[in-house]
């Protein structure tokens, strides 16, 4: 009976996950790419986000890429700028405990950039 409830807590725990990443990736609760495309602000922004695409983010250094990730914050609206900030933090100061809210900032952001900014392609991010 111990197997039993174990496997019923493992397949709750997937549910639970995928409906979590579903829930971020429909993008009812996010940040509108769309009205920010027409922003003054997105230029700059995709200007600074070039250095992540997935054909020049291997010469990032891991510092680089966290002052990016703060400039970005500055210049992305207030609905998702708090969410670069977690992952700032996270770069400072990686804990385990923090791992899966890191995960869904790097989901969030890495879509926002991605339909915000033609062209730019980050790795492991779909949009």
């Amino acid at each position: 009976m111990g197997k039993f409830w174990r496997i019923i807590c493992y397949i709750a725990v997937a549910v639970v996950s995928f409906a979590g990443v579903y829930a971020l990736r429909s993008g009812d609760n996010g940040p509108d790419a769309e009205s920010f495309r027409n922003s003054k602000e997105q230029p700059k922004f995709c200007e600074e986000a070039e250095p992540l695409d997935f054909s020049k983010s291997a010469e990032l250094s891991a510092h680089r890429r966290a002052h990016l990730l703060e400039d970005l914050g500055e210049l992305a609206p207030d609905d998702i700028a708090g969410e670069f900030n977690r992952l700032i933090s996270w770069y400072e100061h990686p804990s385990e405990a923090e791992q899966d809210r890191f995960r869904q900032a790097t989901v969030r952001v890495g879509e926002f950039i991605e339909r915000s900014c033609d062209g730019i392609n980050l790795g492991g991010i779909r949009t």
